[in-house]
């Protein structure tokens, strides 16, 4: 192969030069090849350890997604076992008095294996007469504080509310409902009563 700066390789190649060069060039790729195969094997098997430690690692998140999705369906089916609800709503359209009386009754079943009750309930009292009148939320039996519906040229309503917690057993039957009475005479109304119930083992 010519040698830049010699005087001699400035002498124009014979016929036999090609072959010449093309045999250096290939002893020269034959001695390149295991030099650069060395230099890159070292980035070849970090690379390859990476792949394979990615490969793992996007297994191991598979894994703990499908373990974390039995766990909560887990947890899910615990909390419903421990605990369950209930909604109830009635009204009534009558004429009340001086006596009080219960209206708007919603009838709540215990179910089996829960032993508290947490009752959330609300009372609505509209009348179209003249005549001053009282509603009081009732919940198994325990009422809680009177409003007084005052009346004016046209109607007179008002709203009542109690909250309650207490111990039942499985089959019991509660109620709940809006307990209304006038001061004086009678007049026609309407009572809704609405409650919510959350039962707890």
């Amino acid at each position: 192969m010519a040698t830049p700066g010699i005087l001699s390789s400035l002498i124009p190649a014979g016929e036999d030069q090609i072959p010449r060069d093309i045999k250096d060039l290939r002893r020269d790729l034959t001695e390149l090849g295991p030099s650069v195969a060395k230099s890159v094997a070292g980035i070849v098997a970090d690379l390859t350890a990476q792949v394979a430690a990615t490969a793992a690692a996007t297994a191991a998140v598979a894994a703990a997604q499908i373990t974390l999705a039995a766990n909560v369906a887990s947890i899910e089916t615990l909390v419903g076992q421990q605990v369950t609800g209930d909604v109830g709503n009635a009204s009534s359209s009558v004429t009340i008095g001086t006596s009080a009386g219960n209206y708007g009754v919603v009838s709540f079943t215990v179910p089996a294996g829960f032993t508290q009750a947490h009752v959330s309930a609300v009372s609505a009292m509209y009348s179209g007469g003249m005549v001053a009148a009282i509603v009081r939320t009732q919940i198994a039996g325990v009422n809680g504080i009177d409003m007084y519906a005052f009346t004016n040229a046209a109607y007179a309503s008002a709203t009542a509310t109690l909250a309650r917690k207490f111990a039942v057993t499985a089959g019991q039957v509660f109620t709940v409902a809006s307990v209304a009475n006038t001061g004086s005479g009678s007049t026609t109304a309407v009572l809704a009563t609405s409650a919510t119930v959350t039962y707890y083992r």
